[in-house]
Protein backbone atom coordinates (compact mmCIF):
# COMPACT_ATOMS: atom_id res chain seq x y z
CA UNK A 1 0.00 0.00 0.00
CA UNK A 2 1.37 3.30 -1.01
CA UNK A 3 2.18 5.85 1.94
CA UNK A 4 2.11 8.79 -0.53
CA UNK A 5 0.51 11.77 1.00
CA UNK A 6 -2.56 13.20 -0.90
CA UNK A 7 -3.07 16.33 1.36
CA UNK A 8 -1.51 18.31 -1.64
CA UNK A 9 -4.67 21.47 -2.58
CA UNK A 10 -5.43 20.34 -6.35
CA UNK A 11 -5.33 22.97 -8.27
CA UNK A 12 -8.05 25.57 -7.81
CA UNK A 13 -10.17 27.18 -10.71
CA UNK A 14 -11.34 30.78 -10.78
CA UNK A 15 -14.57 31.83 -8.57
CA UNK A 16 -15.73 33.31 -11.98
CA UNK A 17 -15.55 29.45 -13.15
CA UNK A 18 -19.32 29.13 -12.22
CA UNK A 19 -20.42 31.49 -14.38
CA UNK A 20 -20.19 28.49 -17.12
CA UNK A 21 -22.83 26.87 -14.70
CA UNK A 22 -26.50 27.76 -14.66
CA UNK A 23 -27.67 26.93 -11.33
CA UNK A 24 -30.83 24.83 -10.32
CA UNK A 25 -32.86 23.35 -7.55
CA UNK A 26 -31.99 22.13 -4.30
CA UNK A 27 -31.23 18.79 -4.87
CA UNK A 28 -30.36 17.90 -0.98
CA UNK A 29 -28.67 19.02 2.24
CA UNK A 30 -26.67 17.17 4.96
CA UNK A 31 -25.18 18.57 8.28
CA UNK A 32 -22.27 20.25 6.16
CA UNK A 33 -23.45 20.24 3.00
CA UNK A 34 -25.82 22.14 0.16
CA UNK A 35 -26.15 20.04 -2.95
CA UNK A 36 -27.57 21.94 -6.44
CA UNK A 37 -28.51 20.35 -9.52
CA UNK A 38 -26.71 22.80 -12.43
CA UNK A 39 -26.22 22.42 -16.36
CA UNK A 40 -23.24 23.30 -17.72
CA UNK A 41 -23.95 26.21 -20.56
CA UNK A 42 -20.95 24.99 -22.46
CA UNK A 43 -21.31 21.54 -23.41
CA UNK A 44 -25.17 20.90 -22.11
CA UNK A 45 -23.88 18.08 -19.55
CA UNK A 46 -26.13 18.14 -16.11
CA UNK A 47 -23.90 18.54 -13.27
CA UNK A 48 -24.16 19.57 -9.38
CA UNK A 49 -22.51 22.16 -7.22
CA UNK A 50 -21.42 21.54 -3.78
CA UNK A 51 -20.74 24.22 -1.07
CA UNK A 52 -20.35 23.48 2.71
CA UNK A 53 -23.58 24.22 4.48
CA UNK A 54 -24.58 27.84 4.91
CA UNK A 55 -25.58 27.50 8.71
CA UNK A 56 -21.47 26.54 8.81
CA UNK A 57 -20.22 29.02 7.07
CA UNK A 58 -22.10 32.02 8.54
CA UNK A 59 -20.58 31.32 11.65
CA UNK A 60 -17.22 30.60 10.22
CA UNK A 61 -17.26 27.06 11.81
CA UNK A 62 -16.70 25.43 8.06
CA UNK A 63 -13.09 25.08 7.68
CA UNK A 64 -13.22 21.01 8.53
CA UNK A 65 -15.83 21.27 5.58
CA UNK A 66 -13.34 22.78 3.31
CA UNK A 67 -10.48 20.86 4.38
CA UNK A 68 -12.42 17.54 3.56
CA UNK A 69 -13.47 18.76 0.00
CA UNK A 70 -9.79 19.82 -0.51
CA UNK A 71 -8.52 16.19 0.54
CA UNK A 72 -11.05 14.36 -1.81
CA UNK A 73 -10.28 16.57 -4.40
CA UNK A 74 -6.80 16.72 -4.22
CA UNK A 75 -6.68 12.24 -3.84
CA UNK A 76 -9.01 11.95 -6.81
CA UNK A 77 -6.67 14.62 -8.88
CA UNK A 78 -3.46 12.77 -7.32
CA UNK A 79 -5.29 9.60 -8.83
CA UNK A 80 -5.93 10.60 -12.32
CA UNK A 81 -9.43 9.53 -12.00
CA UNK A 82 -11.38 7.06 -10.05
CA UNK A 83 -13.50 4.06 -11.17
CA UNK A 84 -17.07 4.89 -9.94
CA UNK A 85 -16.98 8.14 -8.86
CA UNK A 86 -18.27 11.18 -11.10
CA UNK A 87 -15.94 13.13 -13.18
CA UNK A 88 -14.69 16.00 -11.12
CA UNK A 89 -14.95 19.46 -13.14
CA UNK A 90 -13.61 22.30 -10.98
CA UNK A 91 -13.09 22.83 -7.14
CA UNK A 92 -13.02 26.75 -7.01
CA UNK A 93 -11.09 29.00 -4.92
CA UNK A 94 -12.42 30.34 -1.73
CA UNK A 95 -15.07 33.09 -2.32
CA UNK A 96 -18.17 34.64 -1.03
CA UNK A 97 -20.69 33.86 -4.02
CA UNK A 98 -23.67 36.17 -3.26
CA UNK A 99 -24.26 36.82 -6.77
CA UNK A 100 -24.61 32.70 -7.88
CA UNK A 101 -26.62 31.39 -4.07
CA UNK A 102 -28.02 34.63 -3.62
CA UNK A 103 -26.85 35.15 0.27
CA UNK A 104 -24.14 36.76 1.70
CA UNK A 105 -23.11 34.36 4.49
CA UNK A 106 -19.99 37.02 5.78
CA UNK A 107 -17.05 34.31 4.79
CA UNK A 108 -15.39 33.11 2.24
CA UNK A 109 -15.73 29.19 1.21
CA UNK A 110 -15.02 27.09 -2.13
CA UNK A 111 -17.13 25.23 -4.14
CA UNK A 112 -17.00 21.73 -5.84
CA UNK A 113 -18.77 21.10 -9.52
CA UNK A 114 -18.82 17.69 -10.50
CA UNK A 115 -20.57 15.79 -12.96
CA UNK A 116 -24.23 14.91 -12.16
CA UNK A 117 -24.61 10.54 -11.37
CA UNK A 118 -27.32 9.26 -13.46
CA UNK A 119 -29.34 6.89 -10.87
CA UNK A 120 -31.37 6.12 -8.06
CA UNK A 121 -29.64 6.26 -4.52
CA UNK A 122 -29.55 3.31 -2.90
CA UNK A 123 -31.17 4.49 0.08
CA UNK A 124 -33.04 7.87 -0.41
CA UNK A 125 -32.09 10.92 2.64
CA UNK A 126 -33.30 10.86 6.17
CA UNK A 127 -35.43 13.59 5.57
CA UNK A 128 -37.56 11.78 2.85
CA UNK A 129 -37.27 8.82 4.70
CA UNK A 130 -39.06 10.43 7.63
CA UNK A 131 -41.79 12.29 4.69
CA UNK A 132 -42.95 8.70 4.25
CA UNK A 133 -41.24 7.98 1.03
CA UNK A 134 -40.37 4.65 -0.39
CA UNK A 135 -36.49 5.38 -0.04
CA UNK A 136 -35.65 1.89 0.78
CA UNK A 137 -36.52 0.21 -2.47
CA UNK A 138 -33.77 -0.04 -4.40
CA UNK A 139 -31.06 -1.34 -1.57
CA UNK A 140 -33.35 -3.81 -1.23
CA UNK A 141 -34.15 -4.72 -5.13
CA UNK A 142 -30.88 -4.33 -6.19
CA UNK A 143 -28.66 -5.20 -3.23
CA UNK A 144 -29.99 -7.09 -0.69
CA UNK A 145 -32.59 -9.40 -2.13
CA UNK A 146 -32.12 -9.31 -5.93
CA UNK A 147 -34.32 -11.66 -7.13
CA UNK A 148 -33.40 -14.65 -9.52
CA UNK A 149 -34.83 -12.89 -12.81
CA UNK A 150 -32.88 -9.76 -11.82
CA UNK A 151 -29.99 -12.08 -10.99
CA UNK A 152 -29.87 -13.53 -14.64
CA UNK A 153 -29.22 -10.25 -16.21
CA UNK A 154 -25.97 -10.12 -14.91
CA UNK A 155 -25.26 -7.14 -13.18
CA UNK A 156 -22.82 -6.83 -10.85
CA UNK A 157 -24.07 -6.04 -7.00
CA UNK A 158 -23.86 -2.30 -6.99
CA UNK A 159 -22.38 -2.75 -3.15
CA UNK A 160 -19.48 -3.98 -5.31
CA UNK A 161 -18.19 -0.62 -6.66
CA UNK A 162 -17.95 1.38 -3.34
CA UNK A 163 -15.79 -1.34 -2.21
CA UNK A 164 -13.61 -0.82 -5.32
CA UNK A 165 -13.41 2.82 -4.79
CA UNK A 166 -12.22 1.74 -0.98
CA UNK A 167 -9.50 -0.37 -2.30
CA UNK A 168 -8.27 2.54 -4.20
CA UNK A 169 -7.98 4.80 -1.66
CA UNK A 170 -6.41 2.06 0.43
CA UNK A 171 -3.72 1.63 -2.02
CA UNK A 172 -3.03 5.59 -2.15
CA UNK A 173 -2.61 5.60 2.17
CA UNK A 174 -6.25 5.76 2.90
CA UNK A 175 -8.79 4.14 4.47
CA UNK A 176 -12.66 5.65 3.02
CA UNK A 177 -15.59 5.52 5.32
CA UNK A 178 -19.04 5.59 5.39
CA UNK A 179 -19.37 4.73 1.56
CA UNK A 180 -22.89 3.31 2.84
CA UNK A 181 -26.03 3.03 0.31
CA UNK A 182 -26.93 6.96 0.68
CA UNK A 183 -23.63 7.79 -0.84
CA UNK A 184 -24.52 5.23 -4.39
CA UNK A 185 -26.63 5.96 -7.08
CA UNK A 186 -27.62 2.83 -9.05
CA UNK A 187 -28.88 3.37 -12.55
CA UNK A 188 -30.72 -0.27 -12.88
CA UNK A 189 -31.06 -0.01 -16.65
CA UNK A 190 -27.51 0.08 -17.34
CA UNK A 191 -26.48 -1.85 -13.88
CA UNK A 192 -23.95 1.13 -13.37
CA UNK A 193 -23.16 2.30 -9.97
CA UNK A 194 -21.76 5.38 -8.67
CA UNK A 195 -20.62 6.65 -5.49
CA UNK A 196 -21.31 10.57 -5.31
CA UNK A 197 -19.17 11.58 -1.87
CA UNK A 198 -15.81 10.00 -1.10
CA UNK A 199 -16.99 10.07 2.44
CA UNK A 200 -14.64 10.05 5.79
CA UNK A 201 -11.00 9.18 4.30
CA UNK A 202 -8.78 8.27 7.68
CA UNK A 203 -5.01 7.11 7.96
CA UNK A 204 -4.51 3.59 9.55
CA UNK A 205 -3.28 3.86 13.01
CA UNK A 206 -1.65 1.25 15.45
CA UNK A 207 -3.18 0.98 18.70
CA UNK A 208 -2.10 3.22 22.12
CA UNK A 209 -2.95 2.62 25.50
CA UNK A 210 -6.00 5.06 25.08
CA UNK A 211 -6.97 4.16 21.89
CA UNK A 212 -7.62 0.90 19.82
CA UNK A 213 -6.11 0.65 16.40
CA UNK A 214 -7.92 1.49 13.61
CA UNK A 215 -7.20 -0.35 10.32
CA UNK A 216 -8.55 -1.68 6.91
CA UNK A 217 -10.28 -4.08 9.13
CA UNK A 218 -12.62 -1.39 10.86
CA UNK A 219 -13.51 0.12 7.30
CA UNK A 220 -14.61 -3.58 5.55
CA UNK A 221 -16.63 -4.68 9.06
CA UNK A 222 -18.15 -1.04 8.35
CA UNK A 223 -19.03 -1.77 4.30
CA UNK A 224 -20.21 -5.18 5.71
CA UNK A 225 -22.63 -3.60 8.35
CA UNK A 226 -24.35 -1.56 5.13
CA UNK A 227 -24.42 -4.44 2.78
CA UNK A 228 -24.91 -7.39 3.82
CA UNK A 229 -27.94 -8.63 6.04
CA UNK A 230 -29.11 -11.68 8.14
CA UNK A 231 -33.13 -10.81 6.98
CA UNK A 232 -34.64 -12.83 4.77
CA UNK A 233 -36.20 -11.21 1.14
CA UNK A 234 -39.44 -9.14 1.83
CA UNK A 235 -42.40 -11.38 1.67
CA UNK A 236 -44.91 -8.58 0.68
CA UNK A 237 -43.98 -5.72 -1.86
CA UNK A 238 -44.22 -2.89 0.61
CA UNK A 239 -42.03 -4.22 3.04
CA UNK A 240 -39.25 -3.82 0.02
CA UNK A 241 -39.30 -0.11 0.59
CA UNK A 242 -38.25 -0.11 4.20
CA UNK A 243 -35.18 0.67 5.67
CA UNK A 244 -32.76 -1.60 8.25
CA UNK A 245 -29.86 -0.22 9.51
CA UNK A 246 -27.86 -1.53 12.18
CA UNK A 247 -24.63 0.59 13.53
CA UNK A 248 -22.97 -1.03 16.26
CA UNK A 249 -20.58 0.46 18.38
CA UNK A 250 -17.43 -0.86 21.14
CA UNK A 251 -14.55 -2.97 20.05
CA UNK A 252 -14.22 -4.29 16.60
CA UNK A 253 -14.04 -7.98 18.64
CA UNK A 254 -17.06 -7.25 19.96
CA UNK A 255 -18.82 -5.76 16.98
CA UNK A 256 -17.95 -8.77 15.02
CA UNK A 257 -19.13 -11.15 17.57
CA UNK A 258 -22.98 -9.20 17.81
CA UNK A 259 -23.27 -8.97 14.41
CA UNK A 260 -22.60 -12.62 13.76
CA UNK A 261 -25.07 -13.34 16.21
CA UNK A 262 -28.04 -11.37 14.13
CA UNK A 263 -26.78 -14.80 11.54
CA UNK A 264 -27.19 -17.85 13.68
CA UNK A 265 -31.04 -18.37 12.27
CA UNK A 266 -29.83 -17.53 8.47
CA UNK A 267 -29.53 -20.26 6.43
CA UNK A 268 -26.54 -22.35 6.92
CA UNK A 269 -25.00 -21.05 3.39
CA UNK A 270 -25.47 -17.58 4.45
CA UNK A 271 -24.48 -18.26 7.73
CA UNK A 272 -21.09 -19.63 7.04
CA UNK A 273 -20.48 -17.35 4.57
CA UNK A 274 -20.78 -14.00 7.04
CA UNK A 275 -19.48 -15.88 10.02
CA UNK A 276 -15.83 -16.81 8.13
CA UNK A 277 -16.21 -13.26 7.24
CA UNK A 278 -16.56 -11.42 10.37
CA UNK A 279 -13.70 -14.02 12.21
CA UNK A 280 -11.49 -12.23 9.94
CA UNK A 281 -12.68 -9.23 10.75
CA UNK A 282 -12.53 -9.63 13.94
CA UNK A 283 -9.28 -10.59 14.54
CA UNK A 284 -7.81 -8.20 12.15
CA UNK A 285 -7.09 -10.64 9.33
CA UNK A 286 -7.78 -8.78 5.82
CA UNK A 287 -4.70 -6.99 4.84
CA UNK A 288 -5.30 -6.38 1.33
CA UNK A 289 -9.18 -5.68 -0.12
CA UNK A 290 -8.66 -8.11 -2.98
CA UNK A 291 -9.35 -11.16 0.22
CA UNK A 292 -12.34 -9.23 1.55
CA UNK A 293 -13.65 -9.40 -1.87
CA UNK A 294 -13.10 -13.06 -2.49
CA UNK A 295 -14.92 -13.81 0.67
CA UNK A 296 -17.92 -11.18 -0.22
CA UNK A 297 -18.84 -13.01 -3.35
CA UNK A 298 -19.04 -15.97 -1.57
CA UNK A 299 -21.70 -14.69 0.78
CA UNK A 300 -23.02 -12.60 -1.95
CA UNK A 301 -23.74 -15.91 -4.03
CA UNK A 302 -25.23 -17.52 -0.57
CA UNK A 303 -28.31 -15.44 -0.47
CA UNK A 304 -31.51 -16.34 -1.07
CA UNK A 305 -33.14 -14.98 -4.24
CA UNK A 306 -36.05 -13.20 -3.41
CA UNK A 307 -39.52 -14.29 -4.73
CA UNK A 308 -39.84 -13.21 -8.47
CA UNK A 309 -43.30 -12.00 -8.65
CA UNK A 310 -43.55 -10.60 -5.06
CA UNK A 311 -39.77 -8.64 -6.02
CA UNK A 312 -41.47 -7.31 -9.80
CA UNK A 313 -44.49 -5.54 -7.70
CA UNK A 314 -42.11 -3.82 -5.59
CA UNK A 315 -40.06 -3.08 -8.63
CA UNK A 316 -42.95 -1.31 -9.72
CA UNK A 317 -42.78 1.41 -7.22
CA UNK A 318 -39.60 2.51 -8.54
CA UNK A 319 -42.81 3.95 -11.62
CA UNK A 320 -43.45 6.74 -8.50
CA UNK A 321 -43.31 10.39 -8.85
CA UNK A 322 -40.42 10.18 -5.94
CA UNK A 323 -37.82 9.10 -8.00
CA UNK A 324 -38.63 11.44 -11.01
CA UNK A 325 -36.00 13.57 -9.29
CA UNK A 326 -32.99 11.90 -9.84
CA UNK A 327 -31.35 11.04 -13.41
CA UNK A 328 -32.38 7.91 -15.17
Amino acid sequence: MSDRAADESPALAKPSVLERFELGELLGEGADMQVFAATDRDTGVAVVVKRAHPSLVSRGIHDDVERRVALQAGLREQSGGFEGLPRLIAVTAADGFAGVFGDDLGYAYSVLVEERAVGIPLIGSVADQVRGYPVGLPMNLFALHPSGAWLAKGFENPSLTALRVIERCYEMGWLAGDLGPRNVFYAPESGKATVIDLGNLRRSSPATARRAAFDLNDTLFEFFQFYATSDGAPQSAAAFAAVSERRLSGSLERMTEGLARSYAGAESERRDAAMAILERIGRRGYSEVGEFRTDFGVYLSAVPAAEDGVWREAAEGLRGDYWGRFLV
